[in-house]
């Protein structure tokens, strides 16, 4: 008969409050930074990547020893931003928080290579029963990840979507199954295609490190 091993032993503390030791797993590092008021704040996004710098050591290295395996951030949908830089590009204003979903997503940066595959997802879109809002082309700075990296950069877009929200659920739903027909679909083209998220409630932004 199998005998349970007690966590402890192996230097992790005992149980208490939230946390469980018979939890632990061996993973990739993750860290949570939160603001405990429910207060929005670009500090959270400050310290996050502070505290992604100082993940450093629980990522891999290739073999220019300059590009590591990548991070993220995920946090909530900045609304007041977004609005205004759509409203910049776009020449309209982003309906309320929850009634819109953005995201961002990887693209070759061959300029015909990524639009023919943002016509497919504007495609996808309009047969999920959604309206295309606006897309936005993300700025970003190389000037800190490795020459492997630098290789293979993708052209970084961010995308917003809309539809007739009577239920915020069933959106919910409509933008998962939009980003589960694009991940399946738009890669058979044999194009480059990547969505890091597409969420009305929360954004996922990549990071090389």
């Amino acid at each position: 008969m199998e005998t349970a091993v007690d966590p402890t032993s192996y230097g992790y503390p005992p149980k208490q409050a939230l946390y469980d030791p018979a939890f632990e797993k061996e993973a990739c590092g993750v860290g949570y930074v939160v603001s405990i008021d429910g207060i929005r704040s670009h500090q959270v996004l400050k310290d996050a990547q502070i505290m992604i710098e100082r993940m450093e050591h629980r990522g891999g290295t290739s073999g220019d020893n300059d590009t590591g395996d990548g991070a993220g951030v995920l946090t909530g949908i900045p609304h007041e931003f977004y609005n205004a830089v759509v409203k910049s590009l776009c020449g309209t204003d982003l309906p309320p928080l929850g009634h819109y979903a953005t995201g961002l997503i990887f693209l070759d940066k061959d300029k015909v290579k990524a639009e023919a595959v943002e016509r497919h997802l504007t495609t996808l879109v309009e047969e999920s029963g959604l309206k295309l809002l606006c897309w936005r082309t993300v700025p970003t700075d190389n000037k800190y990840i490795g020459p492997f990296a630098k290789e293979n950069e993708p052209l970084i877009r961010q995308v917003f979507v809309t539809g007739d929200v009577q239920d915020p659920a069933d959106f919910t739903r409509q933008v998962y199954l939009l980003r589960k027909q694009a991940s399946n679909k738009i890669p058979k083209y044999g194009m480059r295609f990547y969505i890091c998220s597409l969420s009305p409630h929360v954004v996922v932004y990549k990071v090389g490190l």
